[in-house]
């Protein structure tokens, strides 16, 4: 009997150090772990990033993931289309070969019938190459993406429709990077920088969505918050009234001085740098920025944006660390998260006093 129970004894022994071990593992564990929130406006370029992040720490796409995706590139593409074609009517453009009336119908019954995410028919594939090579829409029309608010990515994919409409096409991680859909809820992804866990929260961006973020506030280690440098000549999509650039700068604000983060370190990423340097050609900064009278030089401007996005914050003691991005570039996302990662690990250890 005292044998038995010399044997239950150590067997319980063994599950309690295993326990323990398991506790010390995931403490550990939680001890090399950084959270991080990616917060900023809609469309700044957030979930552009998280997929970055994804495929820098080879975090590859299951083949149901690539069928959803591909799903997103169809319907971005038909979706770009019809921007294109509303937009012909809308500042009065026709075609002169009017069988592309036929081509343009073709391309609204596929909205209209909800299968803009399905493969396309050859018909339909047929249909949009003819409308993209017709000079009254690549050329003439699309000078005027800005005010139709197409998306960057739509060129992209129309100059793309060979390979897109291919019964056996694949999205490459580039048309995975160019794809846009609303982020809604919150969405993580989690890679190891020099033997450091970083966790990262993408939440939704649109102000419909913004009342969510505060299940993310707790004990974040630092935020990284994303403007666009190129919408400061753009509306939002939510009331096509608001300039998007003030919009990102007042929530940039309302983040910053937050007593949630009275401690937190804030990055801040200006995306959307080639793009930027593109507008500047056209239209100065001075069209957000009314008492801006520099020059129009990238340099120049970008740094006054910079200013402005700084002085919002009225803590003296918080650093602002701000970097000019281009979120499609991957080669230089890798670069800017390596120095992230040291900024958040020296921030940590001298709040710990080991730095």
């Amino acid at each position: 009997m005292g044998l038995c129970q010399s044997d239950d004894s150590k067997e319980q022994q063994k599950k309690n150090k295993a326990i323990d071990n398991q506790i010390r593992d995931e403490l550990k564990t939680e001890k090399n772990t950084f959270k991080l929130l990616l917060l900023g406006a809609g469309e700044c370029g957030k979930s552009t990033i998280m997929k970055q992040m994804r495929f820098i720490h080879n975090n590859q796409y299951s083949d149901e993931e690539l069928l959803q995706q591909r799903a997103v590139v169809y319907s971005n593409t038909i979706h770009g289309m019809a921007q294109l074609l509303r937009g012909m009517e809308r500042f009065r453009i026709t075609f002169k070969d009017e069988s592309r009336k036929f081509d343009s119908k073709l391309v609204f019954e596929t909205l209209s019938r909800g299968k803009e995410s399905e493969p396309f028919s050859d018909e339909l594939a047929v249909a949009l190459k003819r409308l993209w090579a017709d000079p009254s829409l690549n050329s003439a029309t699309f000078e005027h993406a800005l005010e139709l608010h197409l998306q960057s990515s739509t060129k992209h994919f129309l100059d793309s429709l060979d390979r897109i409409s291919n019964p056996s096409y694949r999205p490459s991680e580039q048309d995975i990077l160019l794809t846009r859909i609303r982020t809604t809820g919150v969405t993580e992804q989690s890679f190891i920088i020099r033997e450091m866990k970083f966790r990262v929260f993408d939440v939704g961006g649109q102000r419909s969505e913004r009342k969510k973020w505060i299940h993310c506030f707790e004990n974040v280690d630092a935020i990284i918050f994303v403007a666009a440098a190129s919408e400061y000549d753009e509306v939002l999509f939510e009331d096509n009234e608001t300039n998007r650039m003030v919009e990102s700068m007042r929530i940039f604000e309302s983040i910053c001085n937050s007593h949630w983060f009275t401690s937190t370190s804030i990055i801040l990423f200006l995306n959307k740098k080639d793009l930027f340097e593109e507008k500047l050609k056209r239209t100065p900064i001075s069209v957000c920025f009314s008492e801006y009278n520099g020059p129009q030089t990238y340099e120049h401007s970008i740094e006054y944006i910079k200013k402005s996005f700084v002085e919002q914050n009225v803590n003296s003691k918080k650093m602002i660390y701000v970097h000019e991005t281009c979120a499609t570039d991957t080669d230089q996302v890798q670069l800017i998260l390596d120095s992230v990662a040291s900024i958040i690990i020296q921030t940590s250890l001298g709040k710990s006093g080991l730095y």
